[in-house]
């Protein structure tokens, strides 16, 4: 074994790999570290010391272990021990250095993992306060708010608890409600993230002191790929096959990140709204009418709305009213309400969801009429704008 080479180092991390059990080695690039990976995501680091007699062993820890002063010291074993007879000198260095591992790193590794998972474990006062917040989703006869905790395999071989709601339907979490969901906690002070194509809110306390990039990629904890992580709540937004493009969607969730905190919202854009209502209170809690009683608002990437109608709330000239359009594409794509393309069976569906929309949001204090382009939504009373 030749350790002045790259192809050296690997040739000795596949060796100790073996000797303690992990999963796979993996090359870092060209820092001329080499990873050790087990099968549940913790991962060790090799490194060779000029003049390469000597090895140091990291063992990597989650980006939240830093800001929790949570550590664990490198070790540095001799990369020429002696060998035992007949015994080779590559057997013997990776023989000792594996023994190293085991006795004084892991040991270590596994004590800090434990105390982060504890310091980052939701608190009592935070499940309170999201309970609290999401108390003016009034309970539907087919569903209502639920959180709890939720066991969440991360990145690195830490498996920590994150708090999660969601919107209970007899048909398992409501993908339409969790964006509005989502909202009402970043209302409330919390860092929500919404897995792609998933019902459940995962959501923390931000962290006290701003993180330089809250959205990182890790190796898939559940297997080939990569995650893009929340760091705030520690929950995978979604997993890529390809590195370099993950690496461009955490970038790009990194600049969204950066502009809502410079903007001061909770939400740069929520589905089923015009961007222009978000911040007003009435046409939001019409949306959210909507979501929980089971219709879908148009506008998240992973729904097909060629299969699946979506509503979108959107402003009148005048003050106190806006309209809902039901879109389904092709038909209603462009201007919201179009329709008379449309197949005559997908013209009646149009039609019975429109009656829908107008029985469900007729209460008192606002008025709805169906119109040939959507309902009309009118507050009786409608706030001054200043």
């Amino acid at each position: 074994m030749e350790l002045s080479t790259p192809a050296g180092l690997e040739s000795l991390a596949r060796s100790v790999a073996e000797q303690v059990g992990a999963d796979r080695t993996e090359k870092d690039g060209d820092t001329g570290r080499v990873r050790i990976v087990y099968a549940d995501g913790r991962a060790l680091e090799l490194t060779l010391n000029r003049p390469r007699t000597r090895i140091t062993v990291t063992a990597v820890l989650p980006e939240q272990a830093t800001a929790h002063g949570i550590e664990v010291k490198a070790i540095t074993v001799t990369a020429l021990p002696r060998p035992r007879p007949s015994e080779s000198q590559a057997k013997a260095t990776s023989r000792h250095t594996a023994d190293h591992i085991r006795q004084r790193l892991l040991p270590a590794h596994t004590a800090a993992l434990v105390e982060l998972r504890e310091r980052t474990a939701p608190q009592p006062a935070t499940l309170e306060r999201a309970d609290a917040a999401l108390a003016g989703l009034l309970d539907r006869p087919r569903g209502g708010v639920a959180i709890s905790e939720q066991p969440v395999r991360r990145p690195l071989g830490l498996t920590a608890r994150c708090a999660v709601a969601w919107w209970h339907t007899l048909d398992g979490p409501s993908r339409a409600v969790a964006p509005f969901m989502a909202d009402v906690l970043r209302r409330a002070g919390l860092a929500t993230t919404e897995p792609h194509g998933s019902g459940y809110v995962f959501f923390a306390e931000p962290p006290a002191r701003q993180a330089d990039t809250r959205f990182r990629i890790a190796p898939a904890a559940g297997g080939a790929g990569w995650d893009l992580v929340d760091e705030f709540t520690g929950a995978c937004v979604r997993t890529y096959d390809d590195r370099e493009w993950a690496q461009g969607i955490a970038e790009s969730a990194n600049g969204e990140e950066d502009a809502a905190r410079r903007a001061a919202v909770a939400s740069m854009d929520l589905p089923g709204l015009s961007a222009d209502l978000i911040e007003d209170e009435q046409f939001r809690s019409l949306a959210v009418e909507l979501a929980t009683a089971g219709h879908m608002p148009y506008g998240l990437a992973d729904v097909d709305y060629t299969q699946t109608p979506g509503f979108h709330i959107y402003p009148s000239a005048e003050p106190g009213r806006a309209k809902v359009a039901r879109l389904l594409e092709p038909w209603g794509a462009i201007r919201p309400g179009a329709r008379f393309e449309a197949p005559e069976r997908e013209v009646e569906l149009y039609d019975k969801d429109m009656e829908a929309y107008a029985r469900l949001l007729t209460r008192p204090g606002r008025t709805v009429a169906v119109m040939l382009d959507g309902i009309q939504v009118t507050y009786n009373n409608p706030p001054t704008r200043p």
